[in-house]
């Protein structure tokens, strides 16, 4: 058995560690008593220490409030303890000092093992002394109240009032406050076991086997993720497994694939295998389907993306931030239901470095002080890394989480982001094949409402995608019958390879024939040929595309002034759409929300201010928390709904009766999904062949050469309901 301690310099921080193998004692300062007595007299001797270390089968790292906590009780023990009996006793009285001495002594040896019950053994002692020196001698009753008033009231005060005691009673308070990372050795990433203090439980699910548990932190202003992945749980037995197949897997060091997905299932085979050997070798008594789950274990933290991988797996958290310098502070989240949260996950620097290289050879990109950006997608998973020295703290990523299915306009009407007669109006406008921008900040849901834009064309029409970064939802929409070409605009590295341009791109793609171009991001030279293609109508049936702007106004104001595009070529974007993440009333919590539907007049072209360029369609009524029609789009007299009419050759009522029809059609969608508790009726799968349906009833229609949007509706309806029955 072996406690030894050494003293370390890591990142200019002192840690002092324990070496733990093979204790009886379970390497845990807040469970064993033997712990906690080996780290108080390792800090009574190293004051000024940064961390400690416990390492065995699992390492736990005491650092921040809970060192302090141990600190304070090693300083209490350090300055009382040696307090001088000879100022207590009176001139020739020696008989109580040894017994004094003896009683003290063993009562600070208590409290360096276990602070609760070394406080109730000074309560004791103080009671007795209280008691007695109201009685005997009087020079006896002068020493004993001159114990009790200089040194044990002060020891009882100070404990009472320290951090690891104040309001606690016992050991398994003692976690709350120490709060240790844990981590088994051979993972990097270490977890706190022990939600904070004063913390409410507000919701509480599970992940791949997984407990998560919100937590909202005191004051009420930040929630808190607390995950406990089955690794850093495991039996003893199981993690020592886990331990030997590691170190082999360290030795052999097998050829990887430089794609952790594809990697940790290469190493989850082999390290099955070889686990089974030790099994067999050592008699460790663990089942066959253990067996397979400790070897996924070990293959999520060798190959993979380590605890990373399970927030991913979670579908409510939608981007994920490792902050410089990474190990200080924990990885936080955006969850979908509770927003920003802080997590009870710290991730090391040398885990950090380790998933970058991964994201370095994933992409072929160069990462370095030259090249200190990095963009890659993984999987669903959209990833930037940066690096010193645009990071001066070191390495630092940010991981946004696509959802698997793409969002669809009832989904969307659903979590409120906007209303059916907003969805019925985007439908139709995409129909009339216009060009469309879609603005607002970074995580407003730009892209997101783009790839639900693009669920409403005819499947008739070809797609063409230019991106610089895969967030668009290509590969759903081709299984839905979609035909789409991709073109992905990023820099070539590799020997021989020319960088190719996002302005030759979109020239390539305006080659490629008449389709829907759809652009993941306008800026930069792209936009300039983009808007000559939308003049002169070589971009085919429509345009869509997201841009930077808080407001229609710095859209414009961006792709003019700061794109260099004419104001009169302008005016061959038709719609500005706008999201935003709203604080409701004030609220610290943010939500998103469309804003603003506008339509960009062709009459002022003369006109550089713009005053009169734009037409309000619909707003945001923050009051009533409502995206609302203005006053012109409900009076029919909107220059867009006009411009539609004359395309199509009818009025502008048939058209709004387009509207509201394509409105109650998604409002009978979610309407019917929520009553029935079906979901997957706002799926994109069952969602376009509802369009497709509709928009076959409304040719059949016009065939017959008399349209009826009610019968049109009760049609669809009576399909819609059919259909509904079969799916759930």
């Amino acid at each position: 058995m072996s406690c030894s301690r050494s003293l370390l310099t890591l990142d200019d921080k002192l840690v002092m560690k324990f070496k733990c193998s093979d204790c009886a004692g379970g390497a845990s300062v807040e469970k064993s008593e033997r712990c906690m007595r080996g780290v108080i007299q390792g800090i009574m001797e190293n004051p000024d220490i940064d961390s400690v270390v416990l390492s065995g089968i699992y390492e736990r790292e005491y650092v921040g409030p809970g060192l302090d906590a141990l600190k304070e009780i090693a300083r209490i023990i350090s300055e009382s303890s040696c307090w001088s009996f000879a100022e207590l006793t009176p001139e020739g009285c020696v008989r109580c000092k040894p017994i004094w001495k003896k009683r003290m002594k063993r009562a600070f040896e208590v409290v360096a093992g276990d602070p609760a019950a070394g406080l109730r053994e000074f309560k004791e002692f103080l009671r007795e002394m209280s008691e007695r020196a109201k009685r005997g001698a009087k020079k006896c009753r002068a020493c004993r109240s001159s114990l009790v008033k200089k040194v044990l009231e002060p020891v009882v005060h100070q404990l009472e009032n320290s951090s690891l005691l104040r309001g606690h009673h016992g050991r398994r308070d003692y976690g709350k406050i120490l709060q240790p990372k844990v981590r088994p050795r051979f993972l990097s990433s270490r977890v706190k076991l022990e939600p904070p203090p004063n913390s409410e439980l507000v919701s509480s699910y599970e992940v791949q086997g997984c407990g998560v548990r919100i937590y909202r932190l005191s004051g009420g202003l930040q929630n808190y993720y607390f995950l406990l992945p089955p690794e850093y749980h495991l039996p003893r037995e199981h993690a020592e497994l886990i331990q030997r197949a590691w170190r082999l897997m360290v030795e052999r060091a097998p050829y990887l694939d430089v794609n952790p997905l594809r990697a940790r299932k290469q190493v989850a085979q082999v390290v099955k295998h070889t686990m089974a050997n030790l099994v067999d070798e050592h008699g460790f008594r663990i089942s066959p389907p253990e067996l397979g789950r400790l070897a996924e274990h070990l293959a999520r933290y060798t190959a993979g993306l380590g605890v990373i991988e399970i927030l991913l797996a979670d579908e409510k958290v939608q981007d994920i931030y490792v902050d410089a310098p990474v190990g200080t502070t924990p990885v936080h989240i955006y969850h979908r239901d509770y927003e920003e949260c802080l997590t009870n996950i710290f991730l090391t620097p040398d885990e950090a470095e380790s998933l970058i290289s991964r994201f370095r050879a994933v992409s072929g990109r160069p990462f370095s002080e030259a090249d200190p950006v990095l963009d890659l997608n993984l999987g669903e998973v959209r990833i930037t890394a940066v690096g010193r020295p645009l990071s001066p703290g070191g390495p630092a990523f940010a991981l946004r989480r696509h959802k698997p299915t793409p969002w669809t306009l009832p989904q969307f009407i659903r979590v409120k982001f906007l209303s059916p007669y907003a969805a019925g109006l985007l439908s139709l406008l995409v129909d009339a094949q216009l060009s469309i921008l879609v603005t607002g900040s970074r995580g407003s849901g730009k892209t997101s409402l783009l790839g639900a834009l693009m669920l409403e064309l005819l499947p008739k029409f070809r797609v063409l995608t230019l991106e610089d970064t895969l967030e668009l939802p290509v590969e759903h929409l081709r299984r839905l019958g979609f035909k789409v070409q991709s073109l992905c605009v990023q820099p070539v590295v590799s020997a021989g390879n020319i960088e190719l341009k996002a302005e030759d791109a979109l020239r390539v793609a305006l080659r490629l024939g008449e389709s829907v171009l759809v652009v993941g991001e306008v800026r930069g030279e792209d936009a300039r040929t983009l808007y000559e293609a939308m003049r002169v109508g070589a971009a085919g049936n429509s345009v869509m595309g997201t841009i930077h702007g808080a407001t229609p106004r710095e859209v414009f104001e961006r792709v003019v002034h700061d794109l260099g595009i004419s104001p009169s070529s302008f005016k061959a974007t038709d719609v500005i759409v706008t999201a935003a993440p709203i604080r409701v009333r004030g609220s610290a919590n943010r939500t998103r929300r469309l804003v603003q539907i506008t339509g960009v007049k062709k009459d002022w072209c003369r006109d550089p201010t713009l005053e009169g360029g734009f037409e309000s369609l619909m707003y945001y009524d923050r009051m009533a928390d409502e995206l609302r029609p203005a006053r012109i789009l409900r009076e029919q007299r909107a220059t867009l709904i006009e411009e539609i009419a004359r395309k199509w050759g009818v009025g502008p009522r048939e058209v709004m009766c387009n509207l509201e029809f394509r409105a109650k059609v998604q409002r009978t969608i979610v309407e019917t999904a929520e009553r029935l508790q079906s979901p997957e009726l706002l799926e994109a799968d069952f969602v376009v062949p509802s369009n497709l349906v509709w928009h076959a009833l409304f040719e059949a229609q016009l065939r017959e050469g008399k349209l009826n949007y009610n019968r049109l509706f009760r049609d669809w309806r009576e399909w819609f309901h059919s259909t509904a029955e079969r799916v759930i």
